[in-house]
């Protein structure tokens, strides 16, 4: 192997392992959006919102395989492994330039959702449905679906969970509760910078993902003329 091939093969291993963080990252993030979501039991709409998180979840899992794939590639000297490793990549480029199309064309109308989701847990915070806007309050230190006053509008006591305490029949401080945000805007605020880190940071290595593609084509093509005995130019 000439010193070109060498150092895209150093490069690729190098980048390989970038990815591997990568992909631990995207399935972390993918499965903390799913568990803020998935803790309001009982709820239909919750089968539609699902859907981004999910797929954010599979890609990271997908990113993790093909880049152990490609650091076996490398590391081997496989023209055959780093091969499929380029194709993989390129497949994986597309999943992901789709992916991030997908969110970035749907963001208002996921948005919408987790605002009508906010609005039916606080619908539905009753005792027979063991009072889930709790969870959403100690999770987001948020208060009401609006703010406190939703809860005087239904002639009801400011909950503990307003204050962050797991037991909703304590008592609740006005100096806490007052100054804080509604459940509704602060959930949408979670959603709007979690789904804006997944367009731009998906942008972002899908440019990644296709530069990473060509290298690997270049060192599969490198390895090959290498093993046939061929004399390799740069």
């Amino acid at each position: 192997m000439n010193c070109l091939a060498a150092t895209l093969n150093f490069l690729l291993y190098l980048i390989n392992i970038v990815f591997l963080v990568v992909g631990i990252l995207l399935i972390v993030l993918g499965s903390i959006m799913l568990s803020h979501i998935n803790q309001f039991s009982g709820i239909e709409q919750l089968m539609e919102t699902n859907a981004i998180p999910i797929c954010i979840t599979i890609l990271g899992v997908l990113v993790f395989i093909v880049s152990f794939f490609g650091c076996c590639g490398t590391w081997r000297q496989s023209p055959c492994l780093t091969g499929t490793y380029a194709a993989l990549m390129f497949i994986l480029f597309v999943l992901q330039l789709v992916l991030t199309c997908w969110v970035a064309v749907n963001r208002d109308g996921f948005l919408n959702d987790m605002s009508d989701l906010v609005n039916t847990i606080w619908a539905e915070n009753d005792a027979a449905n063991n009072y889930p806007m709790g969870a959403m309050e100690l999770t987001f230190k948020c208060c009401g679906d609006i703010n406190y006053l939703d809860y005087q509008t239904r002639g009801e006591s400011v909950p503990g969970t307003c204050c962050g305490y797991t037991n909703r029949n304590q008592t609740c401080s006005p100096d806490i509760y007052e100054n804080l945000e509604g459940c509704n805007a602060k959930f949408k605020s979670f959603w709007t910078n979690n789904t804006d880190l997944v367009r731009w940071a998906g942008l972002g290595i899908c440019i990644y993902e296709f530069i990473v593609f060509l290298i690997a084509a270049a060192l599969t093509h490198s390895m090959r003329k290498s093993s046939s005995g061929r004399k390799v130019t740069a």
